[in-house]
């Protein structure tokens, strides 16, 4: 036993000896899940692809990735150990071994923005996934939801675009990244309904492999996530990873021994010029105030007039920073630069009328001035080598833009808002931007080339500081109204006023001309539309006609389940038409045979002929929606019970009906489920009367035992004194005689109270709720003495209409409760309150009493057929279902029940409430 588990110790040891020696690995990964893991030029690309680089990079590992084709297929390969790794996903299979969280996304639902439908969770849909890896997870969210399974996003979206998907149900950022590439954005939107935040692991079989890649990953620094996660998610609110505002000891010590020289153009509006009281100004100076502040820097500012000698000073050394500078491949000669903090177009500007030039290349061949030494200058030069012999270079934006005036140079090319900005304060309203380069100007804050941890420090502050306060500052300049120079322009105007008098005819004439010839321009690009139109039209019918296929698929199917035909008879044509669950109701296989009209009356059993004819000429002329019910004779002589709805659906010019439409629903088994509720019903209710004849003879008996007592000991001694005396004396005769009549009479009068009590009558009369309390209290009269029970009474005068024997039927099986209840709990003081009221349009009674309630877990059952707490010789549980019955479905009420604290006489009691609610009328 030692030997093997020593065996066993040493194979787990060389086992692990082995991993952990492990330095080449491979990895799966999907070709098709941008941004994370994509196949471009024939190479892997995206953000997991490079935090698995830097992961090997960082632990000196070789890695080879293997194309898994398709997500399910790429993950299967790891489970059949072809590969170390999956590239990242949750773990959604037993043997999945995921490590520690690498990255976050958020999985989301998309809907075609042509939908306008509200979308909720328990609503039947058509959802499309990748993979199975959410499959658990969509069906736990959409209950009653199809969800079909996609191996990549071309046939996803495919399916999607041909609304053949209701909803798509995958990673937010993959969606979103993979439709802008492929031009259909515009077509999707996400759904706020459902968004689960999923966080991605790297998948591996075997738990040793997972250690290795939690150890690794451990090396990776926040900074290093960062720079790669921005590198492909642009949208700093979707970013997981945050770069940190940290500085290195190094960096803290370079910063406070150094007092720095910036260099500041003098002229450089609105990126940074000098105001009047000789401060920096403009959108770069508020911005390198915002990084000044953060990194608590000391400086000093020298104004140049040219950025030529800006140039010179970062050269010489004489400045240290130019905080407004573009990034050259010549300037990085002896000069470090940031990344970009801002960036802006670079815009040509000539006259007025000029056309819009849409490529920069078209005037190339034309006179062209630029800022020497300027980004733009430098940029444009990049591109085209050979531009130099068509350039004109000037000192500063307002030399460029006078030469484009006199027509010296066919344009200017600068930077957006520095051209707008000249153009507005020189008033130079004969220039227009007439497009861009397609060129951008990435303003860098420019450093000494010694420099390299000023650099540093001021990357980290870029990155932390708000891009919001940026674009405030942009926004505030871009937007800014500059001051009109008041000059002699306006005697000028005068004149150019009386001279166009002189030629408005003339302009009139140029401008019908021009007019014409856009009008004719409209008409060509509205044609071209048309064309455009009438294509998407037709490709529109087309998915439309497929959708109305798949619609009538379902729709049959839906026929089928629920036992449905439909039908619609053409009146023009004396045209029937059947669906194919109409053909089956009538036990026909479907077009079997031609419908018709005579055909589908020779069905009809003979009693309902006529009721069926009379429906259908109601329906030929009302234009309401008729409903029937029918029996039918198939051809095997079954009897069908049928729900006929018809409708019409269109007249004709002089109002005749053209269509009718309609559906027939097979009642068959629920006319056979309602025959057998109501024997079933029938049965209980005489079951009801049969246990209240036995409640009532016992009644009677404790009712007739006095009367029959006195009668007999008066006739007794009417005996005793003829036997005794020969005679009896006349007022002991009249005395007994009265009594026996007395008694008599009562007797009589309980006879007729029972016999109205089981009177059969059920018209519904009206009549004084009072009496029908005092009736149905003296029916238990006899019960109530003998318990002594207190009956304590509310009760209004109410007259109502309704079947009182039912009613009374009601209250017995209330009181007979209460006085078993009262009798059973042994209570001392026995009570019994009834109270009557008026409230609205209904008629209130409530019986309570004080015998102790009900347990609270059979208060719910009391109303159950055969349901009792008493012994079973002594109770049959239908009395309380039978009053339910009655009150719900014969007198059109309620009935609850409760139990009640309350108080009386000073003493506190808890016992059972029976509330009735009923009309007064109806």
């Amino acid at each position: 036993m030692n030997r093997v588990f020593r065996f066993l110790s040493i194979l787990l040891l060389l086992t692990s000896f082995l991993y952990s020696a492990q330095t080449s690995f491979k990895v799966s990964y999907d070709p098709d899940y941008a941004p994370f893991s994509y196949l471009e030029n024939g190479k892997p690309e995206g953000l997991l692809v490079d935090y698995w680089k830097l992961w090997a990079e960082k632990n000196n590992y070789s890695l080879e990735f293997i194309n898994g084709k398709h997500w399910g297929d790429a993950v299967e390969l790891v489970n059949e150990g072809k590969v170390d790794f999956f590239l990242g996903t949750n773990p959604y299979k037993p043997w999945m071994k995921a490590s520690k969280s690498i990255y976050k996304t958020t999985i989301s639902l998309f809907i075609n923005k042509d939908f306008s439908k509200d979308f909720n969770l328990n609503a039947p849909y058509l959802i499309g996934i990748i993979g199975k890896g959410l499959e658990e997870t969509t069906k736990k969210n959409f209950p009653n939801s199809e969800i079909l399974v996609y191996k990549n996003y071309t046939t996803l979206f495919k399916d999607f675009l041909a609304k053949k998907l209701d909803l798509i149900f995958d990673d937010k950022t993959a969606i979103e990244f993979y439709s802008l590439r492929n031009g259909f954005f515009h077509k999707i939107k996400s759904l706020d309904l459902l968004q689960l935040p999923t966080p991605i692991y790297a998948i591996s079989k075997e738990e040793n492999l997972i250690e290795i890649f939690n150890k690794g990953f451990e090396k990776i620094n926040q900074e290093e996530l960062y720079d790669i996660e921005n590198k492909w998610i642009i949208n700093n609110d979707f970013q997981i990873y945050k770069k940190s505002f940290e500085l290195t000891k190094e960096e803290k010590e370079f910063l406070k021994n150094h007092k720095f020289n910036v260099s500041v153009s003098k002229a450089w509006e609105p990126f940074t010029f000098v105001s009047k009281d000789n401060k920096p100004t403009g959108i770069s100076s508020e911005i390198w105030n915002l990084f000044v502040e953060k990194l608590s820097l000391d400086c000093t500012y020298h104004i140049d007039n040219t950025f030529t000698k800006q140039l010179d000073s970062i050269k010489t050394k004489k400045n240290d920073i130019i905080f407004s500078a573009g990034e050259t491949e010549d300037r990085k000669e002896y000069a470090l630069f940031t990344k970009p903090y801002i960036e802006f177009p670079i815009s040509i500007v000539t006259l007025k009328d000029e056309n819009f030039i849409e490529n920069v290349e078209t005037i190339l061949n034309k006179k062209i001035c630029l800022l020497e030494n300027s980004t733009a200058h430098k940029l444009l030069k990049e591109k085209y080598p050979d531009v130099d012999k068509n350039l004109i270079l000037v000192k500063n934006t307002k030399d460029g833009l006078q030469k484009v005036i006199h027509k010296e140079a066919y344009a200017y090319i600068g930077i957006k808002p520095n051209l707008l900005y000249n153009i507005n304060n020189l008033g130079l309203n004969e220039l227009k931007i007439s497009g861009n380069t397609g060129l951008t100007y990435k303003i860098s804050i420019m450093i000494r080339k010694d420099y390299p941890l000023l650099k540093s420090a001021l990357e980290k502050t870029i990155d932390s500081i708000d891009k919001e306060s940026i674009s405030d500052i942009v926004g505030k300049w871009t937007n800014i109204q500059f001051k009109e120079k008041f000059d002699y322009k306006i005697l000028v105007s005068v004149l150019i006023i009386v001279f166009i008098i002189f030629i408005v005819l003339i302009y009139i004439n140029q401008a019908n001309i021009k007019r014409n010839k856009i009008l004719k321009d409209l008409v060509d690009e509205r044609t071209k539309e048309l064309k455009i139109l009438n294509q998407e039209l037709e490709k529109r019918v087309e998915e439309k006609t497929k959708e109305l296929i798949k619609t009538n698929y379902l729709l049959d199917e839906a026929q089928k389940i629920a036992r449905l035909g439909s039908f619609s008879y053409n009146f023009k044509k004396k045209e029937l038409i059947w669906s194919d669950e109409h053909f089956k109701i009538f036990g026909f296989y479907p077009n079997e045979i031609r419908p018709s009209i005579t055909k589908f009356i020779s069905f009809i059993h003979d009693d309902d002929k006529q009721k069926v004819k009379k429906h259908l000429f109601k329906v030929m002329h009302n234009d309401k929606r008729k409903v029937i019910e029918f029996k039918i004779i198939l051809r095997d002589n079954t009897k069908k019970y049928l729900q006929l709805s018809t409708k019409v659906s269109k007249y004709d010019s002089n109002n005749k009906p053209q269509v009718i439409l309609g559906t027939i629903i097979d009642l068959t088994k629920v006319k056979e489920l309602e025959l057998q509720k109501r024997e079933k019903d029938s049965m209980l209710a005489q079951q009801s009367k049969m246990a209240a004849l036995g409640e009532m003879l016992e009644n009677i008996a404790h009712q007739w035992r006095q009367p029959l007592s006195v009668i007999s000991t008066a006739s007794t001694g009417l005996q005793l004194q003829i036997e005794l005396n020969d005679e009896i004396p006349k007022k002991a005769l009249y005395q007994s005689v009265k009594s026996i009549n007395e008694h008599t009479q009562y007797l009589s009068k309980t006879i007729d109270d029972f016999r109205n009590f089981f009177n059969p009558r059920k018209e519904k009369v009206f009549f004084n709720i009072s009496s029908t309390i005092e009736k149905s209290l003296s029916l238990v009269s006899s019960r109530i003495k003998k318990e002594s029970i207190c009956i304590i009474q509310e009760v209004e005068e109410v007259e109502i209409k309704t079947i009182e024997s039912e009613l009374i039927q009601i209250l017995l099986n209330i009181f007979n409760n209460a006085i078993d209840a009262l009798t059973q709990n042994n209570i001392e003081d026995k009570y019994i309150f009834v109270t009557v009221f008026r409230k609205n349009d209904y008629l209130h009674i409530k019986i309570k009493d004080n015998a102790g309630g009900i347990p609270k877990k059979i208060i719910n059952r009391v109303f159950e057929p055969y349901f009792t707490t008493k012994h079973k010789y002594q109770g049959t549980g239908i009395g309380l279902y039978m009053s339910n019955e009655i009150i719900t479905k014969h007198l059109n009420g309620v009935i609850k029940v409760s139990n009640n604290k309350f108080e009386y006489e000073e003493k506190n009691y808890t016992g059972a409430l029976f509330a009735i609610s009923i009309p007064i009328s109806e």
